[in-house]
């Protein structure tokens, strides 16, 4: 049997984020908790102040020349010694109770995977209603054991991880990681905890060409042989933002 020197091991793949990463970084280091975590940050070779950022945070810093943020996140499991595995985008911030609270409901085996709620960081009307409407379909979800993971924040046990072969090479990596971890249990949605993550994608390009964009990725993550395939024009996932 391996044992884990750590209960959690938070994984944070960054590339070029000296913008965003410091809150992140900080809000890991402010968890309140009697849990031994560590944390990584996986870098794919920034050309910023990224990784000078990072290494007053991290236990460890990996790097890698491949690009794709499933690289980025494979590594860092690669390294981790924590039983729980706690993915979180350079860009989110979590509160002060999110390790005790995911840890606490992942004491049931029944359960393999599991995302929290979210909140943007600035606010308009349309994206009160995509934040609004997409909580409550990711809460419909979870209840039906089949939820979606939140790449910007999402926790699995590491021997499940390591079962399923982790992060999977598709252009929605999270979702695609979902369903393989629906194969051994259930994923779920975790309403009692929110995170704070960057709505940057919502403007980058305009907000209907984002939310374009993660539809088509969605097509070509969970049924890539369809008709459908035809109509999408993003059939690729922008590697490790």
């Amino acid at each position: 049997m391996i044992c884990r020197k750590y209960d959690a091991s938070f994984i944070v793949p960054a590339l070029n984020e000296e913008g965003y990463i410091e809150p992140t970084l900080r809000s890991i280091r402010r968890q309140k908790t009697k849990l031994k975590y560590e944390l990584i940050v996986s870098d794919g070779k920034s050309g910023d102040k990224t990784m000078r950022i990072a290494s007053k945070y991290a236990d460890r810093l990996v790097s890698t020349k491949k690009k794709g943020i499933w690289i980025g996140r494979n590594l860092g499991a690669a390294k981790a010694q924590g039983r729980l595995l706690v993915f979180i985008d350079a860009d989110t911030v979590i509160p002060p109770n999110y390790l005790d609270s995911v840890h606490a409901v992942m004491h049931d085996r029944r359960i393999t995977g599991l995302s929290c709620g979210f909140r943007f960081d600035k606010h308009t009307r349309t994206l009160k209603v995509i934040e609004h409407l997409s909580n409550r379909y990711l809460q419909l979800l979870g209840r039906l054991g089949i939820g979606e993971l939140q790449g910007f924040n999402c926790v699995m046990r590491k021997k499940d991880f390591e079962k399923v072969g982790g992060f999977p090479n598709k252009p929605l990596e999270d979702g695609a990681m979902a369903r393989r971890l629906q194969k051994i249990g259930k994923v779920i949605y975790h309403p009692k905890i929110y995170v704070v993550t960057s709505s940057r994608r919502m403007f980058k390009g305009g907000m209907m060409s984002s939310i374009e964009y993660y539809a088509n990725l969605e097509v070509m993550t969970h049924v890539p042989n369809s008709v459908l395939r035809r109509f999408v024009r993003h059939k690729n996932y922008i590697p490790y933002r």
